[in-house]
This record gives structure tokens, C-alpha cells and sequence, in this order.
């Protein structure tokens, strides 16, 4: 409602009466003159009935504050919303979450890294996270692959597939996980959405961990977010020449959170039983191979015409390697003739 936000409106409902419409409008002696006409006239022009069977049309379950569906993890923190638009399985809102986030331009690094923790962490958590681009459609997709749940807190209306090209994903989640939103349905995804999206995704979950965020990445609003809530966040360190990994080494460095390498590394800071890992088996180089990839690792980032000088190969065996090597996992292709680890 204009003028009533999230921490106003809670504190309305923690003193209103919603059983009778007459007790309801004589409970808002808390709220100013200009507030109790704005909450008064929406409520006697708004038809609920209309409304909810337009939510009803569209499969839209409205769950609020004050509905066992509503999530438990949510109640703490004053700036929640008192509703929730969702589509699919609203049971999962209240099962045990982690939440998996990351840039919107990984590396393979960094979606090879998202696969793995992702493929254990479902065993044990419903996989939340924002159903972006990159990392966040990763997780989701990697969480679906596993077999286990997974939740979509979308910055725009529950109905609104952003980006576009998630129809797939997104049609896979309301199926088999959640689509859930703050925002009635139809809204657009506007960009000032997805920060106040990020309190939610971290406050559904027991903690939170980033794969991979540059410095300037939106993640690190969410990781912010976390902090304040009181969640761990744990992140997997990255390249020191990867801008990709920037942010989530200083957050490292700054001991905003811990480094892990595989899922044990977090089940043993949560006190959980240990997974047992199978690492897979280690690549055998050849000669060229070894020193792209050393060379790669000593510069960051370079031109194919720069690889060209640290191997004994034509322009077309060059690029022949360099292909089998990025579908193998070792490199990743950064822009245009530009490689990098």
C-alpha cells in the first residue's frame, strides 16, 4: 500500500484486529490521520472477491503473516513483507534452505563450482536463490538436476518470467519447487526490485553461499543483507586475476565470510556430518596444455595471439586445443579471442 511499508505495516498488523472489518479500522489508533484514510478507502474499494479469483485463475496461492504457510525464518526481521505471492510447492518456504547466489557473468570456474556444491548441498536443503542470470539459474537448474527443491525469489510480480530466456527454468520450477515474490503479480522487474529481493532470498535461508561475484556484483548487496541477518555466508574462492572472483575474495579478505572448497568445508562449520566426496580424477596435461594454463594463471587474462607466443602450434592447432581444453573444464573463453583460467 502506498505509504505503508514493510516495517509500518508490520507494526500495524502487530495490533490490529483482521477478524471483524469494524474492529480492524478502530484497532489503527497507532497510524496518522492521513494513514488511517489511505488503509480505510483501500480497503473498502478494493474487491476481494475479484481478487482472489484473479489470483486463483492464474495459480497464485497469497500467503500472509498470519498463515502457518507464511516462512517461520521470516518472522525476526521488521522489514518483511506481510504477504507472499507464490506458484508451486508453498510447503518449501518452510523447510530447511540454503542459498546458492553468484554473478550474472560467470566463468565455467565458477558454474563448475556452483554444480558441485549444489549437487550435494540438495541432499540436505531446499536450494534458494534469484533465478538471475549466470550463477542464480545454476544453482536452480543443478538443484532440479539432483533430484532435490529448489525456491525462486523473483524481483518483479511471481507471474513475470525475468530474464526471458529462463521460460524453460521457470516452467521447471513451479512444477517441482516455488516461484515466490513480495510483488503482485504483474509487476515488472524493475531494477530497484532485485535489492529489496535479497533480504528475502538470505532470510528464507540457513545460510548463504556465493560460487562467484565480482566487486561491483549485485551478490554483494545480498551478502550485506546476510550479515545483518545473522547468517553465515561462505564463499569459494577464486583466481586473484579473475574479476569474476573479486568480490568473493574480499570478502574473504575482510572476514565477512569463510572459504570453503568443497560442501564439507561448510557442513563441518555447521557442526553437520560430513559428506563423503569423490573427486574426480585428475586431468593429464600434455605439453602445450601445461603451459597455456601456466602462463594463463600468471597473466589473469590473454589475447590468443599472446598464447600464441608460449606454444609451439599454428593459429588453427592453437584454437583446436584451446576448444577441447575449455569443453574439459580447464579454461574458460572471457570475450572475444580472450582466455582465461
Amino acid at each position: 500500500m502506498q505509504g505503508i511499508g514493510c516495517v509500518k505495516g508490520r507494526k500495524i498488523a502487530s495490533y490490529a484486529d483482521f477478524s471483524d472489518f469494524g474492529d480492524f479500522l478502530a484497532s489503527l489508533r497507532n497510524v496518522s490521520a492521513n494513514e488511517y484514510i489511505e488503509i480505510k478507502a483501500a480497503l473498502e474499494n478494493t474487491d476481494f472477491e475479484k481478487t482472489e479469483k484473479e489470483l486463483e485463475e492464474k495459480g497464485v496461492e497469497f500467503v500472509t503473516v498470519f498463515d502457518e504457510e507464511y516462512p517461520k525464518s521470516l518472522l525476526p526481521y521488521q522489514d518483511m513483507p506481510l504477504a507472499l505471492y507464490c506458484i508451486g510447492d508453498v510447503s518449501l518456504l518452510n523447510t530447511p534452505s540454503f542459498a546458492v547466489i553468484g554473478t550474472r557473468f560467470p566463468t565455467r570456474y565458477g558454474l563448475r563450482a556452483t554444480e558441485e556444491f549444489v549437487s550435494s548441498l540438495s541432499d540436505r536443503f531446499t536450494i534458494v536463490s534469484g533465478m538471475a542470470r549466470g550463477i542464480d539459474s545454476c544453482a536452480h537448474k543443478a538443484a532440479l538436476k539432483a533430484g532435490g527443491k529448489t525456491v525462486a525469489v523473483l524481483g518483479s510480480g511471481v507471474d513475470i518470467v525475468y530474464p526471458p530466456e529462463n521460460l524453460s527454468l521457470y516452467r521447471d520450477i513451479i512444477s517441482f519447487g516455488l516461484a515466490v515474490s513480495e510483488y503482485e503479480p504483474g509487476t515488472p522487474a524493475n531494477s530497484f526490485n532485485f535489492p529489496a529481493r535479497n533480504r528475502i532470498i538470505s532470510g528464507l535461508s540457513r545460510s548463504v553461499l556465493v560460487t562467484e561475484a565480482g566487486i561491483k556484483s549485485g551478490t554483494m548487496l545480498t551478502i550485506n543483507s546476510a550479515i545483518a541477518q545473522g547468517k553465515d555466508v561462505f564463499c569459494v574462492p577464486g583466481s586473484i586475476y579473475s574479476a569474476a572472483s573479486s568480490g568473493v575474495n574480499k570478502s574473504i579478505r575482510e572476514c565477512q565470510s569463510r572459504a570453503v572448497t568443497d560442501v564439507n568445508d561448510i557442513y563441518d562449520e555447521l557442526g553437520l556430518t560430513k559428506q563423503e566426496i569423490v573427486k574426480p580424477s585428475l586431468i593429464q596435461l600434455d605439453f602445450n596444455e601445461d603451459a597455456i594454463l601456466t602462463a594463463l594463471k600468471e597473466n589473469g587474462e590473454m589475447h590468443v595471439e599472446e598464447i600464441l607466443d608460449v606454444v609451439d602450434l599454428s593459429i588453427s592447432q592453437l584454437n583446436s586445443l584451446l576448444t577441447r581444453m575449455e569443453t574439459a573444464g580447464l579454461i574458460n573463453k572471457t570475450k572475444h579471442n580472450y582466455w582465461s583460467v
